[in-house]
C-alpha cells in the first residue's frame, strides 16, 4: 500500500483519546474505501512549515535526542505551541495518563497532538500542558494554528515539547509516532524561512521499512 493511500485512510479513520482515556473512531470501516478516494482527490498535496512555536526565536533545540530519532524543543513553560504544516488533526490526548511507577513507552507523551500535513508526514507534539480546546480529530488544520501549551505531562522533568517526525499508520501505536527521522535540520531551515519538507526523507525511510507500521509497539 502506498504512504499516500495509507495517509487518506488514516485521515478517513482519524482517532482521539477523551477524558476517559478510550480510543474512538470518528468513522466507520464500512465507509472508509470511497472515502479514501475522496480524500486522494480533494486535499492538498503541499503545505507551507513554520517552527511549531508561536515565537520561535525564543525557543532551541539540539540536533540529537536520546535512543530514537526527534527533537525536543526548549522554550519557557506556557509558550503556545502551533501547528507546523496545513493538514489535519488525526490525535489528541487531553488527559495524562504517564505513571511513573508504570512508565508505559505509550503514555510517556502525557498531553499531546498529532496532525498529518498535507504533505502525507505526521508531526507529532507531546509534554504539553493544556491542548487547544478548540482541536477537534477529522478537521483541518492550518501551519500557525494554535495546539496548546508548552509543559511538563509524561515522562519529563523540566519544561519543553517533543517534536516527532514519521509516516502515519492505519492503526495506534507510538513506536514510529514518537519520530523516525531528525528533524533539528528541518526546524532549522523553518526558522531561516527556508522552505524544506521532510517528505523526501519519510518517503525513503517507509522504503526501507515497509512492515514498520504492522509491526510497531
Amino acid at each position: 500500500m502506498s504512504r499516500l493511500t495509507s495517509w487518506a485512510t488514516v485521515v478517513v479513520m482519524a482517532v482521539g483519546i477523551g477524558g476517559g482515556g478510550a480510543w474512538g473512531l470518528s468513522a466507520s470501516l464500512d465507509h472508509a474505501a470511497s472515502s479514501r478516494v475522496s480524500a486522494e482527490r480533494l486535499l492538498p498535496t503541499t503545505t507551507p512549515y513554520l517552527v511549531p512555536v508561536r515565537r520561535p526565536e525564543q525557543a532551541g533545540w539540539n540536533p540529537t535526542h536520546a535512543s530514537y530519532p526527534a527533537t525536543d524543543i526548549f522554550v519557557a513553560c506556557g509558550a503556545e505551541l502551533v501547528s507546523p504544516v496545513d493538514g489535519i488533526v488525526t490525535e489528541i490526548r487531553r488527559v495524562d495518563l504517564y505513571d511513573p511507577a508504570i512508565d508505559d513507552p505509550s503514555t510517556r507523551g502525557g498531553r499531546s497532538v498529532s496532525v498529518v500535513g498535507f504533505d502525507r508526514v505526521r508531526y507529532y507534539l507531546s509534554h504539553l500542558d493544556d491542548v487547544e480546546s478548540s482541536l477537534v480529530v477529522g478537521h483541518r488544520i492550518s501551519a500557525g494554528d494554535r495546539l496548546g501549551t508548552v509543559g511538563t505531562t509524561g515522562r519529563s522533568s523540566a519544561c519543553h515539547a517533543h517534536f516527532g517526525i514519521s509516516p502515519p499508520c492505519q492503526r495506534l501505536e507510538w513506536s514510529i509516532r514518537r519520530g523516525v527521522i531528525w528533524p533539528a535540520s528541518y526546524l532549522d531551515a523553518w526558522r531561516a524561512g527556508v522552505q524544506r519538507s521532510p517528505a523526501p526523507e519519510v518517503d525513503g525511510w517507509t522504503s526501507e521499512h515497509p512492515d514498520a507500521c504492522r509491526d510497531a509497539a
